[in-house]
């Protein structure tokens, strides 16, 4: 059973990976992987939501901070040490792979056998982290929900596409995401509820 969905991750991986390749994904997806590219509308939308004199808002800007931390430290610290899947480019050959510090791309060469423990791919940190933020922002920001998942799935994909992760580990990042994303929403509804009974109290 593993087996078959091992081969069947394999395969949509490559689907993404090197049959949808073309030249304005070779641009735009780059472009949505790297998180740094939305730190600046980011640090903006958390002023807002503290600067503004509403309980709720400044409830959700802290819990945002606390979901950062959470979803980074399940991804990284737990689930990928305790998989240890290998990332794409460690375990296939011919990978449409693009390279963060000189920004260009490559195909990698046969690969003889699987390279392990240098890089753990299961799941995705950046699908744990950008759908546990957009989870979690629909609750509270109804209106916006659309573009919340959408700039996850786009983000998500992009890691396919860059010959980082597999489908399978964007999948897996995105529950786990979602898991980060409903556990604060509870809280952050109970701390609200607690604040508010009593300031009317």
């Amino acid at each position: 059973m593993l087996d078959a969905i091992e081969k069947i991750d394999i395969q949509l991986f490559f689907l993404i990976n090197r049959g949808g390749q073309n030249d304005v994904f070779d641009w735009f997806m780059p472009f949505m992987s790297d998180l740094s590219n939305f730190y600046i509308p980011l640090t903006i939308f958390w002023l807002f939501l503290v600067l503004k004199k509403n309980v709720t808002y400044r409830t959700v800007a802290v819990a945002i901070l606390i979901l950062i931390s959470l979803s980074e430290w399940l991804s990284t610290d737990v689930l990928k040490p305790a998989v240890n899947r290998p990332r794409p480019f460690h375990s296939q050959s011919h990978v449409h792979l693009y390279d963060r510090m000189s920004k260009t791309w490559q195909v990698t060469p046969v690969l003889a056998s699987t390279i392990r423990n240098e890089s753990h791919a299961m799941p995705s940190s950046h699908a744990t982290n950008i759908f546990a933020a957009a989870v979690f922002l629909s609750a509270f920001l109804k209106r916006s929900w659309p573009l919340f998942y959408l700039i996850a799935v786009l983000v998500g994909y992009s890691r396919v596409y860059l010959g980082v992760h597999y489908p399978f580990d964007v999948v897996c990042g995105a529950i786990a995401g979602t898991v980060c994303g409903l556990l604060l929403i509870w809280s952050c509804r109970h701390i609200i509820g607690i604040i508010e009974s009593k300031r009317t109290g």
